[in-house]
């Protein structure tokens, strides 16, 4: 039992530590009352930055949080045991009952707060920089989550109910336009809920005469130079329907509505792991992603929290996720289906919904390069404006699985290709450093299976995503199609992030003609290529794998294989910088539907 000296110790680190997680997430709620007045004001770059600057808080918080405390430890004496560090961090002496004490004395203070489940995860941040990966288990942190989030008391509502009854719409959809509250005008809000009115009839024609409800989350959610108004149709004798209206603050316009949906795929994808995340300003994030939950039910809590800027909760609940899965299924962890990546190596579950991704000691010819590399590249994603066609991943260190778990081929495969990376302790495979991403079928794969139709729209698609790229400043670099997913919304996107650069760093370049027989014939080139040098024409030898499907993507996207549309897109760059881009499509933009009128 614990001295009351120690105690009183235990409760002092307890409440240093919610502290710690209170000033984090004040920040979190900053920066997004910072996105909705930049909105407001137009500021889309200072979004774009605020955005990036976001998901670096919470590491640097626990950084800075970690050494404050750590230096406080050191003054303690823990139960009869002054705590020592080393270079580190890590605690040399572990005090067993102390910690399970405090972790104690951290529940009762977070039983009755607005995001347990945060000051959970953050808690476990700070303890596992502190201590080492063998104390990592539910005695001294949150591996299961110890708080109901069912019963949180909020101070308000998170979301904002409006009944509509005959005739009342066109004043109901106004009240909800307002209740935003933009310090921006709309440039005419008469014919924007006229517009919304008659789309939302058309698009559900038995509102005309139901009686029913809107309801709406109260938090607009922003993103780029877009702000979303999420919510459902409640009626009484069918399923609820999802809605979402867009929003968009124009120089000349001022701020209209640009699009309103009800379909849970086109919601979805706004929603996707290949987005960049919203901001959205709340006290109980719980009960915006269960909401959210309902609406999108085919969205993980993981990728919810992730989306709505959360990103370190969205690894929490992934990590308990696997957790959970790797002790009820009987599943052997094997190598990918697919082509062998040359920088990764990549192995799942076989019905597991994500994939883990270990960088390699050495790279396969004719790639190049340095582990460090290869994550700054994926940093480098993380910290892009994503359209749509790059995955999201979740970075992480010492993930301990079950050698039980893990197919002989696979470990033959890790011990051969990154030993540095791994070790085996007792019955554990620890891998040092790992990314999970989002399960896809790669697209070379999609390609064998598919039928014509299947066939078309992907390729289509493929095509569709190159454009969108590097019209966003991003240079995939490798773009077989193995290095491309498609998702189950039969969206291609692309994961393998090696090569991946911007659009101003490769120099385009037509082949020059040959002059003589044997140049023509040559098997290599005769022509000199700097290290940055990239000839479109050569594309078409290695994208896809039939002439039926070359011709499929030559009729709308032959422009890829020309080096002056590549280098146009590079001076559009340059002049007037990333054209902006709408999850919904054109077709569902108001311009677009009322374009004649």
């Amino acid at each position: 039992m614990l001295s009351s000296s120690s105690q009183k110790i235990s409760l002092s680190i307890a409440k240093k530590i919610l502290l710690g997680f209170e000033h984090h997430y004040q920040n979190i709620k900053s920066a997004s009352i910072e996105a909705k007045r930049c909105f407001e004001e137009k500021e889309w770059e200072k979004i774009e930055n605020d955005s990036k600057l976001r998901l670096n808080f919470y590491d640097e918080q626990v950084d800075v949080f970690c050494k404050n405390l750590s230096s406080e430890l050191k003054k303690q004496t823990l139960y009869g045991a002054k705590a020592e560090f080393n270079e580190t961090q890590k605690m040399d002496k572990f005090n067993s009952d102390f910690w399970k004490n405090t972790k104690h004395v951290y529940i009762e203070l977070i039983t009755a707060h607005k995001q347990p489940e945060l000051a959970e995860t953050f808690y476990n941040s700070v303890f596992c920089r502190i201590f080492s990966r063998s104390f990592y288990n539910n005695q001294y942190i949150f591996t299961k989550p110890c708080v109901s989030l069912n019963y949180i008391d909020m101070d308000e509502p998170v979301i904002d109910s409006y009944f509509v009854d005959d005739g009342q719409l066109k004043e109901t959809l106004t009240s909800v336009l307002n209740n935003y509250k933009f310090r921006c005008k709309f440039g005419n809000l008469d014919q924007d809920i006229e517009r919304l009115q008659e789309q939302l009839i058309k698009q559900m024609p038995r509102l005309h005469s139901e009686v029913f409800e809107l309801q709406f989350i109260s938090t607009p959610f922003i993103r780029g130079k877009c702000a979303y108004i999420v919510g459902k149709i409640v009626t009484q004798l069918h399923p609820d329907v999802p809605v979402l209206i867009a929003l968009l603050n124009d120089e000349n316009k001022g701020l209209y509505v640009d699009s309103l949906l009800t379909d849970i795929g086109s919601i979805s994808i706004i929603f996707s792991f290949s987005r960049s995340y919203f901001f959205i300003t709340t006290d109980y994030p719980s009960a915006i992603v269960e909401y959210l939950k309902e609406l999108l039910p085919g969205k993980t809590r993981a990728v919810l929290y992730s989306a709505i800027g959360l990103h370190k909760q969205g690894k929490t609940l992934l990590y308990r996720h696997f957790l959970k899965y790797s002790k009820i299924t009987s599943e052997k962890l094997i190598i990918a289906p697919g082509i062998k990546g040359m920088v990764m190596s990549v192995f799942t579950f076989p019905m597991y919904p994500y994939v883990f991704k270990v960088i390699n000691d050495q790279f396969a010819p004719p790639k190049m390069g340095t582990k460090e590399m290869v994550k700054d590249r994926y940093y480098f994603v993380k910290n892009h404006v994503r359209i749509g066609r790059l995955a999201d991943t979740w970075e992480f260190s010492n993930v301990a699985f079950p050698l039980k778990d893990i197919d002989d081929a696979l470990l033959k495969e890790l011990e051969k290709k990154a030993s540095s990376n791994i070790e085996i302790e007792n019955d554990l495979l620890i891998i040092k450093h790992m990314y999970i991403e989002n399960k896809m079928t790669p697209l070379n794969m999609y390609l064998e299976t598919a039928n014509k139709k299947q066939q078309n729209h992907i390729i289509n698609d493929y095509g569709k995503a190159i454009d969108e790229l590097i019209n966003s400043n991003i240079f995939p670099g490798d773009m077989l199609t193995k290095n491309f997913g498609v998702t189950r919304q039969n969206r291609v996107v692309f994961y393998d992030y090696d090569e991946i650069t911007l659009m101003s760093t490769p120099i385009f370049k037509k082949i020059p003609k040959a002059k003589t027989y044997e140049q023509e014939m040559a098997s290599e080139p005769w022509y000199y290529v700097g290290q940055n040098d990239v000839f479109p024409e050569e594309f078409k030898y290695f994208m896809l794998p039939n002439p039926y499907m070359k011709e499929v993507f030559n009729k709308k996207y032959k422009k890829l294989l020309d080096a002056d549309y590549w280098v146009s897109i590079q001076e559009k760059i340059k002049q007037n910088g990333v054209m902006d881009y709408y999850p919904y499509g054109s077709e569902k933009r108001m311009c677009e539907i009322y374009k004649d009128n």
